[in-house]
């Protein structure tokens, strides 16, 4: 195979591609400042490049992150501009997302463990704590609100570590505020407020982290319907039996940090993620193994055995494609290893430079509009007319 040279943004040198989502794409890279350290890089999409609430968002995303200093929440190590490309760094974390970790589960009819869903929840309620009190240099609060805790968002590694890893659309006093009525986040993890389009607070952090837990102990994504409107209404109305109900091996207390967290009144839930914490501390106080790393990396390691030793492979192998070095001997590695690492393809360089299938494009000239026909109104005034009745629909559910 050719080696493919690595494609530097910033002092970094990409070489694979790990994951795009609608926002921006997230690459493996290194750091040449510090040998041998993998990092991820966070790249704004180029078709989004150009709109100014995309771009306010991104870069706040870095500002937010480098202020982030937690063991529980991924490390942003730089951020800034590129040859017009923005870009986030960061701490790369060799492990899986939970959501990939409950799916696994669900295929084998299994759940995580009770003392390690409560320890995994625990260390999410102390990254939060951080991350809700934080203040600036002046002692100033910065009001941080994560508004997306979801298991896509939180990283099981391979070592038992659980990390918190995207604070892209937090709301915070130093950021860029989202127009109020958008709606943002995962939505069957979403607090009630957030559906309805309210204001929200920390507090709305504190129901999603209750969704989550209730989802490791009993396997249930208890607000998840058929279509966004009515999981939407499932979450408005926050109406959710005990977990013990669907596992029968949780205890009243675990039933009653769910339902405080879970709560549809803003007011009834708990008031901040430290006190969330102290519950689940005090239910762990019983259960010291849950609080080792080495449980939880054990468990994950009894699920993902081959596909760890198989993805250790493959990025040491494109490393080792992009760097020009000389592979390992074939007989020491895993089979995935030697098969051709998947690289940053063309297109994605292509993209990367605005020259890319998402890149924007200037818009062909149409033709006009066909004159209305005599007698009918024209197309723009039903258009109109569908257009208030979603906005009526819209005003009616957020007074729900």
């Amino acid at each position: 195979m050719t080696a493919r040279p690595p494609v530097p943004v910033g002092r970094y040198l990409l070489f694979k591609s790990l994951k795009k989502g609608g926002m921006a794409r997230v690459f493996l890279g290194l750091d040449p400042e510090v040998p041998g350290r993998l990092v991820a890089v966070k790249t704004l999409l180029p078709k989004l490049a150009g709109q100014k609430l995309h771009r306010e968002m991104f870069q706040s995303e870095g500002k937010v992150g480098v202020r982030l200093v937690h063991p529980n929440i991924v490390r942003t190590l730089d951020h800034g501009v590129s040859d017009g490309t923005a870009f986030i760094a960061m701490e790369f974390i060799f492990g899986f997302d939970l959501s990939t970790v409950l799916r696994r589960l669900r295929k084998e009819a299994r759940r995580i463990p009770i003392p390690l869903a409560v320890s995994l929840a625990r260390q999410v309620a102390d990254a939060l704590a951080y991350a809700h009190e934080l203040s600036d240099e002046f002692g100033q609060p910065l009001d941080i609100v994560n508004r997306d805790v979801s298991p896509g968002n939180i990283m099981v590694g391979f070592d038992g570590r659980v990390t918190l890893i995207d604070f892209g659309i937090a709301q915070t006093t130093i950021d860029v505020k989202s127009q109020i009525g958008s709606i943002k986040g995962k939505i069957s993890y979403m607090a009630p407020e957030q559906v309805r389009g309210l204001p929200v607070d920390h507090r709305c952090d504190l129901f999603s982290l209750g969704t989550v837990l209730y989802e490791m102990l009993t396997g249930v994504q208890v607000f998840h319907d058929e279509g966004d409107f009515a999981t939407m209404e499932r979450v408005r109305r926050a109406e959710a039996p005990p977990p013990s109900t669907e596992n029968a091996h949780i205890d009243a207390a675990l039933d009653a940090i769910c339902a405080r967290a879970m709560t549809r009144e803003v007011v009834d839930r708990y008031p901040a993620a430290r006190a969330m914490k102290r519950d689940l501390d005090a239910w762990l106080a019983g259960h010291a193994e849950a609080h080792e790393p080495e449980a939880l990396a054990a468990f994950v390691r009894s699920l993902f055995d081959r596909q760890i030793d198989e993805m250790r492979s493959d990025i040491e192998a494109a490393r080792q494609v992009a760097l020009g070095e000389a592979p390992g001997d074939p007989s020491d590695t895993a089979p995935s290893a030697r098969r051709p690492p998947r690289l940053i393809s063309e297109d994605t360089l292509a993209e990367m430079a605005g020259h890319g299938r998402d890149a924007d494009r200037e818009p062909e000239a149409s033709p006009p509009p066909p004159p209305p026909r005599p007698g009918r109104a024209p197309r723009w005034a039903f258009a109109a007319l569908g257009l208030a009745a979603v906005a009526a629909f819209a005003t009616w559910w957020a007074l729900r």
